[in-house]
């Protein structure tokens, strides 16, 4: 399915595609999440950022970082290695659009990383974007209100093909420590998934 980009800018859109023409240049593991991601796997929505779960080894940082600066994205190369490194996630600019990078620190995030697969996003150029169900997992580590709207629209969209036991599995190691999250989850899946018409 091609994007819609009638609610992206054109430096959205550049940004998304001079990242994609980066990481493939330096084959770094990665895949698109947050609203980008959510508007090619559910439902277009209104994004000014592009947020990325990106697997570069340290020692590979700094060329990817220069090969990002030369492509005209603003970098602190310091600032993002240490927060990248140290805070497993990190963010800098690519005109007045933000670029977040989340580190897969947790189990779940690689698997996410493992699982994406490229979409077209435009004429020529497509963009490896997170599934569904990775999605619904980064999601529900993060959990805001924002992130449960979007799991609803995920589940919801992709109702007729979604795999709630990968959901379920990959979520297990969480399931008892974090009960109101996973009750949340199983109420969401049953209202949005199980119930047929």
């Amino acid at each position: 399915m091609q994007h819609n980009h009638n609610l992206l800018s054109d430096e959205l859109i550049q940004a998304v595609e001079a990242l994609s023409e980066a990481f493939a240049a330096r084959s770094v593991r990665h895949g698109l999440i947050g609203g980008l991601a959510i508007s090619m796997r559910g439902r277009p929505r209104f994004t000014r950022d592009v947020d990325f779960l990106v697997d570069v080894p340290q020692i590979a940082l700094p060329g990817l970082l220069d090969d990002l600066a030369v492509r005209g994205f603003a970098i602190e190369k310091d600032v993002v290695i240490k927060e990248y490194v140290y805070e497993n996630i990190t963010s800098f600019l690519f005109g007045s659009v933000r670029i977040d990078w989340l580190k897969p620190v947790l189990p779940l995030y690689s698997r996410a990383l493992d699982d994406a697969e490229p979409l077209e996003w435009s004429e020529g150029h497509s963009v490896r974007v997170v599934t569904a169900e990775g999605l619904i997992l980064t999601k529900m580590v993060a959990f805001r209100p924002r992130d449960q709207e979007d799991i609803d629209v995920l589940l919801t969209a992709n109702r007729d093909e979604i795999d709630i036991d990968l959901i379920r599995d990959e979520w297990s190691p969480f399931a008892a420590t974090e009960t109101e999250r996973t009750a949340w989850l199983e109420a969401a899946i049953e209202k949005r998934v199980t119930r047929r018409e």
